[in-house]
């Protein structure tokens, strides 16, 4: 049986998907107590609660690495090599310890980007499509015979959210990345809204995209994605604003439970996240839907069951 160590593992999404591949887990390493704590309550391990850099890491066959993203976010300020959260270094010790066939990282499409100001002539720490090409696909390049990467949306494998990430592989044979399931048009399946998702009832509607709406049909509406009918914008693991989405029914509306948001992750319903509010809408954004992970990992071993 292929045997995997995950690091970062967070509350578990990316667990679930490999479990799915019966892939065994010889440990999943963890510092948040509530991401720990969702974690064995789910039946998910076993768990190492505790910083990764401390951490004993069993050899295994595969290396899962959802390390820290805000270094690399948009959304941040984009620090990348010189920000604390930084978790590359870290992550490449892990490759050394466990001495896995097979590593496989994700992250925010923040990576890949240059910044603006980028000459491509600095020190590769200054930014961080100059950091992922001169340091990380090095690194890999210095420890694997094939290394390679690419940006998927989770949209497009039956997943009710738009959700591009970046997923790196290295390893001991070239793949190819996975195959597009859903879409419009030439695609076998469509897109599954949110609607299907959450099974909205009827006359509800989900929006998202701009400042808190007030009564449907408004001016201030019209800014407003409906999101009913495709799939949902990507879940953050904070509230930006007002932005939402939001699910309305007359001259009603709310903010989608955390439940809710989940659903659209692919998480279990009534899975046991841990912590305050805060936390668990944290875990839950900051998750890998677990079919994503399923999908990426499938491709990476060839389509076959671990």
């Amino acid at each position: 049986m292929t045997t995997c160590v995950e690091i970062f593992a967070g509350a578990g999404g990316s667990a679930i998907g490999l479990s799915k591949l019966k892939l065994k887990h010889v440990a999943l390493v963890e510092q948040n107590p509530d991401a720990c704590a969702t974690l064995r309550e789910a039946g998910l391990g076993p768990v190492v609660e505790g910083d990764v850099r401390k951490a004993p890491l069993p050899e295994a066959d595969v290396l899962w690495a959802s390390f820290p993203c805000q270094a690399w976010s948009a959304a941040g300020k984009r620090k990348g090599a010189a920000d604390e959260r930084n978790g590359w270094p870290w992550t490449v010790d892990a490759i050394d310890k466990v001495k896995p066939t097979w590593f496989v990282a994700e992250n925010v499409c923040g990576l890949t980007f240059h910044r603006k100001d980028c000459d491509r002539s600095g020190a590769p720490e200054e930014c961080p499509a100059c950091y992922f090409e001169g340091v990380i696909l090095e690194d890999l390049r210095e420890r694997f015979d094939h290394v390679g990467w690419w940006v998927l949306d989770a949209a497009d494998y039956g997943i009710p959210q738009h959700r591009k990430r970046v997923f790196i592989w290295a390893g001991p044979k070239p793949v190819s990345p996975p195959q597009t399931s859903h879409g419009h048009g030439m695609f076998s399946h469509p897109y599954v809204s949110v609607s299907e998702a959450l099974n909205l009832s009827c006359g509800e509607r989900v929006i998202g995209g701009g400042s808190n709406p007030r009564k449907p049909g408004r001016a201030q509406d019209r800014t407003y994605t409906d999101l009913t009918n495709r799939p949902s914008t990507t879940v953050t693991a904070v509230r930006i604003g007002n932005a939402g989405p939001w699910v309305t029914l007359d001259e009603e509306r709310r903010l989608l439970t955390l439940s809710e948001l989940a659903l659209l992750q692919g998480f279990p319903e009534a899975y046991p996240f841990h912590g305050s509010s805060s936390s668990k809408r944290r875990q839950i954004g900051n998750a890998v839907p677990p079919k994503m992970a399923e999908v990426v990992m499938r491709a990476v071993l060839g389509g076959k069951h671990a």
